[in-house]
């Protein structure tokens, strides 16, 4: 039995299904077409995120999307096949992303970063956390981000910028 509380909880995060950040992330959840099981994957989350901070769940999802976008990405170039061995390593090329891509590249890591973590707990109190920890600008894709800008930048000196879409 669902109390009327729960039920106006489940109302109110079903009310922003019209933003665009929340129906792409109601689509990269969805498997096989389950429209209403990644709805309440996500009114999940929300609401694990409100029951702590009240009032403040969808400000933390957006806070925790906004971190973990991509900017900067970098493509790696494979080794030049010569007789003479000029350049024995692989070369890394940084790139543009464009910002509807990052935002989408950066809600992929999110909800992979998710999936992987322990199958003993469900996935939306896992996207919680790792929505949670995007928003303070710690976890593991953060970090990831971070290591990636910091390669991008080592190799700043082959850059060919040209925004990616």
């Amino acid at each position: 039995m669902i109390s009327s509380y729960e039920q106006t909880k489940s109302i109110k995060f079903l009310g922003i299904k019209s933003d665009p950040l929340i129906k792409k992330m109601i689509n990269l959840l969805m498997r096989d077409g389950k429209r209403t099981k990644a709805e309440n994957i996500l009114n999940k989350a929300l609401q694990s995120l409100d029951r702590d901070y009240p009032g403040r769940a969808i400000h933390i999802f957006y806070l925790g999307i906004i971190a973990v976008r991509q900017d900067i990405g970098v493509r790696l170039k494979p080794k030049p096949k010569t007789r003479r061995n000029k350049q024995s390593f692989n070369v890394y090329l940084p790139r543009v992303i464009s910002p509807i891509c990052g935002l989408n590249l950066g809600m992929r890591l999110l909800l992979k970063s998710s999936r992987e973590q322990s199958t003993l707990s469900p996935l939306w109190e896992n996207l919680s956390k790792e929505l949670l920890k995007a928003s303070q600008n710690k976890g593991k894709v953060v970090s990831k981000r971070y290591s990636l800008n910091k390669l991008a930048i080592s190799n700043k000196r082959r850059v060919h910028f040209g925004v990616r879409y």
